[in-house]
């Protein structure tokens, strides 16, 4: 059944303003409901739309899994639903902020990427509502980018159940044969029996398309299988993006899901660290420096020489390399403490990236080898069971994070003894040195 502009329904309660798009089984329309003066979407099913599980047609089948659902604030809620001999209609209310699909068009067509703090963002909403859905008894199987919808104020919401079943009853053969499956696990495919980690797969594409600004694998079915079959999609090239959410990607993309995270709960806790993480990145960027936080420009490459110094370049390298050896030594030997390289004392971000050319590989595995290498031979390997080195993507650089616990012994550069006092680092005399061991170490 096909709707004009200006048609009215339900006894003129629902106005028709014009078709948002077809669905495999429906035409969904924008629509202005009079009783409540706003936007609707009205879903309008096909007369002979199929019997889903207990008898239902499609459309009181989905209407009536969002009414399991209830009230989430990252799930579609539907307003009314009814049948007559040409059509089932069901309304729901109108998302203005448009669909994560056209984000990611967008996106890609003016040729910046999804930014990775709106990536975390989405990808958390879409795994609280999964872990929500779950915890219903109901698994989703239709997510995808255009089933991704935000509202005013940029929240997602998911919509289309149209395909979602019962959890203790998953028989979804009938999916087998789906023509579209650039989003569906391939358990599903092959016609195997479904669990809560399909939808992870699902979950696992999305992000990788917010990612990529494309879908994993891409082409007709048979292409896609095909790919599938060949191994796992061409890796992220995103430098911008956490190694733990590449991580987290590659584990909900395996195609045995027995190698995909449990559930929806455990892939939420997962972003929820790494958004965390970030969080305590983004507040210690803000803080000053202070007895447990330090910034350098860099490992060793001088950066922003003064003028002034006249000093060779290899003396300069060598000096800027020991101030950051004294830090990690005084931390060592205070209470512990973060080095920061590739930040300016004035909080100015310039990456390790200085730092490649001398570097083997020129890459950030070079610069961690160069770092395990200096620290092991200038402080001794037991210090590296106190030191935490993180790689962090900030934005177009990559910055590293040190966070040192105190250790239970001193830490000795050469015969010298370095400790933190307010937001400098310094260097104990003997006198002082001797003192202070036996204050903390007896």
């Amino acid at each position: 059944m096909e709707f004009q502009s200006g048609d009215v329904l339900r006894d003129g309660r629902y106005v028709v303003q014009r078709r948002l798009r077809s669905a495999r089984d429906k035409s969904i329309y924008l629509g202005h409901d009079r009783k409540f003066d706003c936007q609707v979407t009205i879903d309008v099913f096909a007369s002979n739309n199929s019997i889903m599980p207990d008898g239902l047609t499609v459309s009181a089948w989905e209407a009536q899994v969002l009414g399991k659902l209830g009230d989430h604030p990252n799930i579609a809620r539907v307003v009314d639903q009814w049948e007559d001999d040409q059509a089932a209609i069901m309304v729901s209310r109108y998302f203005t902020g448009g669909t994560l699909l056209e984000l990611i068009a967008r996106s890609r067509n003016s040729g910046q990427d999804v930014p990775a703090e709106h990536i975390l963002q989405v990808a958390t909403e879409i795994a609280y509502g999964l872990t929500y859905i779950h915890g219903r008894r109901i698994l989703y199987l239709d997510l995808q980018p255009r089933n991704v919808l935000f509202d005013e104020l940029k929240t997602v919401h998911l919509v289309d159940f149209d395909t979602a079943v019962p959890l203790d009853q998953a028989n979804v053969s009938h999916l087998a044969d789906r023509p579209v499956i650039v989003y569906m696990a391939p358990e599903l495919t092959d016609g195997g029996r479904a669990d809560e980690r399909a939808d992870l797969y699902s979950l696992g594409a999305t992000i990788y398309e917010m990612a990529a600004g494309q879908p994993p694998f891409a082409g007709s079915r048979a292409e896609i299988l095909t790919a599938r079959r060949a191994g796992p999609p061409p890796p992220l090239e995103r430098q911008d993006l956490p190694a733990a959410l590449h991580d987290l990607i590659s584990c909900l993309l395996s195609a045995n899901r027995e190698q995909r995270p449990a559930s929806a709960t455990e892939v939420l806790e997962r972003l929820r660290g790494i958004r965390t993480a970030r969080a305590d990145i983004e507040r210690l960027l803000g803080s000053d420096e202070s007895a447990r936080l330090e910034f350098k420009a860099s490992l060793r490459e001088p950066v922003d020489r003064n003028p002034a110094d006249t000093r060779p370049l290899g003396e300069l390298r060598r000096s800027v390399e020991r101030e950051a050896i004294e830090t990690l030594a005084a931390f060592l030997n205070t209470d512990g403490g973060t080095l920061i390289i590739g930040v300016k004392d004035d909080h100015a971000i310039v990456g390790i990236e200085a730092d490649y050319p001398w570097v083997k590989p020129k890459s950030r595995d070079g610069w961690r080898l160069t770092f395990d290498h200096l620290v092991t031979h200038q402080l001794g390997t037991e210090v590296m069971n106190c030191i935490n080195l993180q790689l962090e993507p900030w934005y177009d650089h990559t910055i590293a994070v040190i966070r040192c616990e105190p250790r239970q012994e001193p830490t000795w550069v050469g015969d010298e003894l370095y400790a933190r006092c307010t937001a400098s680092t310094e260097k104990l005399s003997t006198r002082h040195a001797i003192a202070w061991c036996r204050q903390r170490w007896g």
